[in-house]
């Protein structure tokens, strides 16, 4: 195994053993269930960032295409995945995104208040 290769392998174990060990909050559910929302309606937006090179699919924090390729494929179990998810890389790119403010952020809130409203307190 070369240099680089195993470094990559460190990393990506490093980052799946972090993610599976840090609690998801309420707010981190609603910001990845309202990027696949966007996603699924107006995928066509997500596209074209791609194609216009502003924006790569290795850009995408860990986890989220797994999450993507589940809500896709109408996978019932897809939030089991939400422990292999990079949710500060997802925080950091979802802001990035030129429809932040317009569409993510509001729906974003509703989800989090819903999740708010239907979670526990101990």
């Amino acid at each position: 195994m070369n240099f680089k290769l195993s470094a990559l392998t460190a990393l990506i174990a490093a980052s799946v053993a972090t993610a599976a060990t840090t609690t998801i909050t309420p707010y981190e559910v609603a910001e990845i269930e309202g990027i696949m929302e966007d996603a699924k309606t107006h995928l066509f937006s997500y596209m074209l960032l791609v194609a216009s090179g502003k924006f790569s699919m290795s850009d995408l924090p860990a986890g989220v295409v797994d999450v993507a390729m589940a809500v896709l494929n109408n996978d019932a179990g897809y939030t089991s995945l939400y422990t292999e998810v990079d949710f500060a890389g997802v925080s950091s790119m979802v802001t990035q995104l030129p429809w932040y403010s317009s569409r993510l952020l509001p729906e974003i809130n509703s989800l989090y208040s819903k999740e708010l409203a239907s979670s526990t307190l101990l």
